[in-house]
């Protein structure tokens, strides 16, 4: 988690205690509390932070302790001497395994500011918690309420609550109503009232939430939004049209979907929101951006095509969707269909059928094991309290269930297997142990708003493509219903429609702040003009008259293709091109204005690609000598005026790189005394993260070369080869530069490598199913084995931790120096997770200067 304002302050506060007051304990593998230091009753912060401790008997003798912190232990029971504290005003517990919390020994704690007890295993707070009348922050996450502890309301002081990962369904209106909160975080809940949709929103929206809910009655709402996914031709399509329409829609091989398609359907009381996704990979790299967790997936299997013993058909098929699905959504229900059984011969439906379900059960207990055997190891090493965080990420996703149906076959090609189908759908989706958050309470006003845009959306003058100003919807919509609606207000609701899938607002691209798109079925369309399987035969299909309208010829053409297949880069030029001539395709109203509204005008970016740099799909590229050598250095955030005009400009897109051979031209082949690290991702790196992390790291460094599997960065001189290998059973990056002459020059190659792996940690937080760790290979030639990094905590854990010069392989039995396996150096970053300052010069290659 990101430190909070409050916390920070108290860690301010704690510095200003004298050295000689403070004691720091953590990291001793301790059972009990040393006696000398349970005498010494002048201790005002006592640190005892990843101990063995499951006591702390005699504490209560340190009657002036203001800190105490108690975290990742092994503590199962709430200590009560705790009680005798009375100047306690930081107290930590987090990560342990407390279950309960004795009443009384909060009402002596009148000064405690601070509590965390997030990750144990509490179902229910004391009452008299809600004595202590000074504290300001209180973190809960990752327990076990079922209900809201009511004592929190007597608290009028707190201003952060943390709440995260329980199984909370409401949240009480007085919290937000009659507290100064300033921090709320509650995701990852089964939440109704107020819906997470909401909650993510942040304080703001949950207030205007439950105002709204004063005024006027709650109603309930009952959507669910349903993802259909699987290999290209398998019939999601077909299914997905068949239910919306209501009778078998049978699809050419031309009409298959290019991108996502997106529909409505309703059955009785239920709304569900169809979303189609392509097969291809191509398409994949979009797919994250519209997954979101408490759907339905869909996965459909073509059963014809299906091999029993073919172990690639099942991973083609079923398995790669099922790993990149428990990555993304590691808490999914996905029901599994099988299609084109009427071309499967007598037998074969059943038998492929039961062969699918057996290799997911086998697949997944194979996962589940991994992940305890990656935790018995942690827990059985001798330096066991260096790896709890690890540890505990590994214990979360173990207690994730994904739920697999069994396979449901049906034909496709009659209307009676369709409806069965739609019966399976909403049989399921009504299974309160599967969607325990399909009911939403919603003021009034949602519904009516959301009724408003629906009308607007249909309107005959709404533009086809559906994208409206912000303040032109705000109008229409207060002409639609009536009212004098707040801005604010309808800011929040499109936020929970965007959360939803019904429309999208991207309001934290600033491109696209003020433009909401009504018809998302068209920012597919937009999406898919650049993002396709197909795009090398896009561009050859352009008509003359497209081509002369942008002064282009056909040997333009070939030259974009060459680019395109060699080096994966799209001219803006042929931007230009492509998007016009699909929107004369699209035979779309005021085709002109949409068309300067996608692709911008001068060095302003449109919204086409400004969508596709949010969501790292490409990445502009310059030829660097045409900079200009009289601008001024570069400040992120500042534009950079050059020479050329716009035409010049390039878009790399990774998904279409080839492994020519530049990278390993210039990196000249890896050597013995080469740096370097791996970054494990288990079960596998996820389909279009490494091009995703190509894209973040070539945009801080301007001086780069890439290729399909490895990119080249270069720092003040220094370079840094990152590969990807990803297979099933070991898929891992590779970070690898050249060692250092001197030993001055070790602390800014390991920064440079902390910044590439903090980029990677933060893109890993978008697949909560992922799990992550590193290593460094011993330097003994032909020694097989790898030292494992401790967790990398915000504060420079690694830095602090490695202390010694020298360690000692327990293979090869060689001495290596640290220098060579682990970032140890003086004057370090104390954040290492923070993303660095760049600046570039004239000549293009950047420089990094660290936080200190």
């Amino acid at each position: 988690m990101e430190p909070c304002p409050y916390e920070e302050n108290m860690e301010e506060k704690s510095k200003e205690i004298l050295p000689s007051k403070q004691k720091d304990l953590s990291l001793r593998r301790l059972k009990v509390i040393p006696s000398d230091v349970l005498v010494d009753t002048t201790i005002l912060t006592l640190n005892l932070d990843r101990n063995k401790l499951k006591g702390v008997s005699g504490i209560n003798r340190l009657q002036e302790l203001r800190v105490l912190i108690l975290s990742k232990n092994e503590l199962t029971d709430f200590p009560m001497e705790i009680q005798s504290l009375i100047h306690l005003e930081k107290l930590e517990l987090n990560q342990n395994k407390i279950q309960t919390i004795p009443t009384g020994i909060f009402l002596n704690l009148k000064d405690l500011k601070h509590l965390k007890l997030n990750n144990n295993r509490i179902l229910q707070l004391p009452t008299d918690l809600g004595s202590c009348s000074k504290l300001q922050y209180l973190n809960l996450s990752h327990n076990l309420f079922i209900d809201f502890p009511d004592c929190i309301l007597k608290i009028k002081s707190l201003k952060e609550v943390y709440l995260e990962n329980n199984k909370l369904q409401k949240l009480p209106v007085e919290l937000f109503l009659d507290m100064s909160l300033k921090k709320f975080k509650a995701s990852c809940n089964h939440l109704r009232e107020p819906p997470d949709e909401v909650c993510v929103g942040g304080l703001k929206q949950i207030r205007s939430y439950f105002l709204q809910l004063q005024e006027t009655q709650g109603r309930e709402e009952k959507r669910v939004k349903v993802i259909f996914i699987g290999a290209s031709l398998a019939g999601k399509t077909t299914i997905s049209r068949s239910l919306t329409q209501g009778h078998v829609v049978p699809v050419s091989l031309k009409e298959r979907t290019v991108g996502i398609e997106i529909s409505e359907f309703h059955i009785k009381d239920l709304t569900f929101l169809f979303w189609d996704f392509a097969g291809h990979l191509e398409y994949y790299g979009t797919h994250h951006v519209f997954i979101t967790p408490y759907a339905l997936v869909i996965l459909v299997v073509n059963l014809h095509r299906y091999q029993v013993a073919d172990e690639q058909n099942f991973t083609d098929l079923v398995g790669f969707w099922i790993k990149n699905l428990v990555m993304r959504v590691p808490n999914s229900v996905v029901m599994m269909v099988g299609t084109h059984t009427d071309l499967c011969q007598p037998g074969q439906m059943e038998e492929k059928s039961k062969d699918i379900d057996e290799k997911i059960t086998r697949m997944l207990d194979e996962h589940k094991a991994n992940l305890n055997h990656f935790i018995n190891n942690l827990e059985e090493r001798q330096d066991s309290e260096l790896y709890l965080e690890q540890a505990d990420k590994l214990r979360e996703l173990s207690n994730c269930t994904v739920h697999i149906l069994k396979v449901f076959p049906i034909r496709g090609i009659h209307y009676n297997d369709i409806e069965k189908l739609q019966n399976h759908i909403l049989n399921t989706v009504c299974k309160e142990e599967l969607f325990p958050n399909i009911i939403k309470m919603l003021p009034p006003i949602y519904k009516i708003v959301e009724n408003a845009i629906l009308e607007v959306k249909q309107n005959e003058e709404t533009p086809q493509h559906g994208m409206m100003d912000l303040d032109h919807l705000l109008n229409e919509v207060m002409l639609k219903t009536n009212r004098d609606l707040d801005k604010n207000l309808l800011k929040d609701i499109l936020r929970y429609l965007h959360r939803i899938g019904l429309i999208v607002w991207y309001e934290d691209i600033k491109q696209l702040l003020n433009t909401v798109f009504l018809k998302p079925a068209f920012l597919i369309a937009v999406f898919k003009m650049l993002v396709r399987h197909d795009l090398y035969d896009q561009l050859g299909a352009i008509p003359a008259e497209v081509l002369i309208s942008e002064r282009a010829f056909k040997r333009d053409v070939l030259k974009w293709q060459e680019t395109l297949q060699s080096k994966a880069m799209i001219r803006f030029q042929a931007i230009r091109v492509l998007v016009k001539h699909q929107l004369q395709t699209l035979c779309l109203q005021d085709s002109e204005d949409l068309f300067h509204d996608l692709i911008g005008h001068g060095s302003q970016n449109g919204k086409l690609l400004s969508l596709l740099m949010h969501f790292q799909i490409c990445m502009s590229v310059r030829n660097m000598k045409k900079l200009n050598p009289n601008a001024l250095e570069f400040v992120p955030g500042n534009t950079w005026f050059v020479k050329d005009s716009q035409k010049e400009l390039c878009y790399l897109f990774p998904t279409y790189l080839n492994n020519f051979m530049e990278v390993a031209e210039r990196w000249g082949g890896d050597h013995h005394d080469d740096i370097h690290i791996r970054m494990y991702l288990s079960p596998r790196i996820p389909e279009g993260f490494f091009q995703r992390l190509m894209v973040k790291s070539c945009s801080f460094y301007s001086t780069h070369w890439v290729e399909k599997d490895n990119f080249l960065l270069v720092n003040n001189g220094k370079p840094l080869l990152i590969k990807q290998f990803n297979q099933w059973a070991d898929s891992y990056l590779e970070m690898r530069s050249r060692k250092p002459k001197g030993t001055n020059d070790f602390q800014s190659l390991w920064d440079f490598m902390l910044t590439i792996l903090s980029i990677a940690e933060r893109l890993c937080k978008e697949w909560p199913g992922l799990f992550y760790y590193i290593r460094s290979p011993c330097r003994t030639i032909g020694c097989p084995d790898e030292l494992e990094w401790p967790d990398m905590e915000r504060t420079g854990f690694i830095y602090n931790m490695i202390k010694e010069d020298f360690m000692t392989c327990e293979t090869c039995c060689n001495t290596v120096n640290m220098e060579l396996l682990f970032p140890k150096a003086s004057g370090h970053s104390k954040d290492p997770c923070l993303p660095p300052t760049i600046h570039v010069t004239n000549y293009g290659i950047a420089s990094i200067v660290s936080h200190q």
